[in-house]
């Protein structure tokens, strides 16, 4: 009947591969103090001793010592091992000294003493040596374990860090294809099925100057330099972004460039951000109001070209200035003492005040307005203005003055011509009716006389035609009176300065 295997977990290589894993552990353990390994190597030498005295008599005096300096130099080390070698061969010469004659070792004895002493230490230092392999093996499996450990924390790390990256990082061949996306920039680019793009030339994802860009990066890459550009280019779904690109080498275990590194961060709002500022900087330089900024404590740190043009300052520093320095002393303490409180208190003011031209020190009358500046979070940065010379609207404003006090002044002069001429015709008419007729064929006469004016602006009139005019009322002088004062034909004809 033949014997059942064991199915016991418990093997003899499951044994045996127990008990090299303690050897070894035991081996490469910190070793006990000096007097502990040497006394324990005494204390194994006299056990073996008194086992082979017990069990062997006088027969085979040195084998059992062999195992015992062994075990002694493999778990205590080299220097314990020399001395247990000592102890053992002084044992087993003790032991002999029993064998007749007693006391004296035979020639072939002290041979044999000599041969166990020397092949001894010689398996002393083997077992030091395989020791020290062992110790070494066991540092160098350490160090691989630490070293995979660590290498798989880094690939973690990076697998972590390629993930969550809000850059879209690509590899590229040589030759520019796509071998590599990050899945952070897979979604960055909308890509749903990177093998539907992989082997793709990548310059032919940009377009216009960032096609040619892409190109010359690549073309750069592959001959060791790293370049940087930014180009407008489309995602898988259509939707356009900007980007900033940054292409350089990477190096293989020669040294020269083996594949391309592509990193393309998504600055499509920061481009917006800067076309907005960009827009709102040409309205400011193209404005032609006073556009200034200063900080909170008054210094200025910006001003358009009109507001340069307008208080005289094309070339000079305005960051040695302060607000004050545009007013004259009144308007100063005005906007120290009311309109920055104002500012700071509402929001906002605007009013009349003067700039002072910085280098004819002329007073330029403007429509200040006045407002803070603050950041995201609402902290007052300064103070910005838009000022509007009111020169011109000044002008206008005087001559309207001028034009309606010049027709009241008239037309006080023609209401106190009416009143005369009509004193005079009441005063000279005999009844009401012939009044009547005489005041309202005067006061015909007087709008023919102004019509006469009127029709020269004001400014020059024809004074024969005015006469005539005036004195139609009267019948027809000119006829009367050509016989007794004739005209003479080189008489000017006057005109009303």
């Amino acid at each position: 009947m033949a014997r059942r295997r064991s199915s016991c977990p418990c093997g003899n290589t499951t044994i045996s591969a127990l008990v090299l894993s303690h050897l070894r552990a035991g081996v490469v353990a910190r070793p006990p103090p000096f007097f502990w390994r040497y006394g324990i190597a005494a204390l194994a030498v006299l056990a073996v001793a008194l086992l082979r005295f017990a069990l062997f008599a006088e027969f085979a005096p040195w084998f059992l010592f062999t195992p015992a300096v062994v075990a002694v130099t493999l778990l205590l080390g080299g220097g314990a091992g020399m001395w247990a070698t000592v102890l053992s061969t002084l044992c087993a010469g003790f032991v002999l000294l029993d064998v007749p004659p007693i006391g004296i070792l035979s020639p072939t004895q002290w041979a044999a003493s000599g041969i166990y002493a020397a092949t001894t230490s010689g398996l002393v230092g083997v077992v030091v040596a395989l020791r020290q392999a062992l110790r070494y093996s066991d540092a160098a499996r350490e160090d691989l374990v630490r070293a995979a450990s660590d290498a798989a924390e880094r690939e973690g790390f990076l697998a972590g860090v390629l993930s969550s990256s809000t850059d879209c990082i690509k590899v590229l061949d040589l030759d520019g294809r796509l071998t590599f996306m990050s899945e952070g920039g897979q979604r960055l680019m909308e890509v749903s099925d990177f093998n539907a793009i992989s082997g793709c030339p990548w310059p032919d994802f940009w377009a216009g100057s960032g096609h040619a860009e892409a190109v010359a990066a690549v073309n750069g890459a592959r001959e060791g330099h790293s370049a940087s550009f930014v180009g407008r280019a489309s995602t898988m779904q259509g939707t356009p972004r900007w980007w900033h690109v940054a292409v350089s080498p990477i190096p293989g275990a020669d040294g020269k460039p083996h594949r391309i590194l592509s990193v393309s961060r998504d600055i499509t709002a920061l481009r917006e951000s800067e076309e907005e500022r960009d827009r709102f900087v040409r309205l400011a330089e193209n404005s032609t109001d006073f556009i200034g900024m200063a900080h909170v404590d008054g210094r200025v740190f910006y001003m358009n070209d009109a507001a340069r043009r307008l208080v005289g300052l094309e070339e000079a520093d305005i960051t040695t200035l302060a607000i004050a320095d545009f007013f004259p002393p009144e308007d100063a303490v005005t906007v120290a003492g009311d309109v920055l409180p104002a500012v700071k208190r509402d929001g906002h003011w605007a009013g009349d005040l003067h700039f002072r031209h910085f280098v004819t020190g002329e007073l330029i009358p403007v429509l200040y307005s006045v407002f803070p500046v603050t950041d995201p979070d609402g902290n007052t940065l300064g103070y910005g203005t838009v000022t509007r010379d009111f020169r011109a609207r000044r002008r206008t404003e005087d001559d309207m003055r001028m034009m309606n006090g010049e027709p009241a002044h008239r037309l006080k002069n023609v209401l106190a011509v009416v009143q005369s001429v009509a004193h005079q015709t009441l005063r000279n008419s005999v009844d009401l009716p012939s009044a009547s007729e005489n005041l309202s064929a005067r006061l015909v006469a007087l709008g023919a006389a102004t019509d006469v004016l009127t029709g020269g602006s004001w400014r020059s009139a024809d004074l024969g035609a005015l006469a005539e005019h005036a004195l139609a009322p009267h019948g027809e002088p000119g006829r009367a009176s050509s016989s007794t004062v004739p005209r003479s034909p080189c008489s000017p004809r006057w005109r009303w300065p």
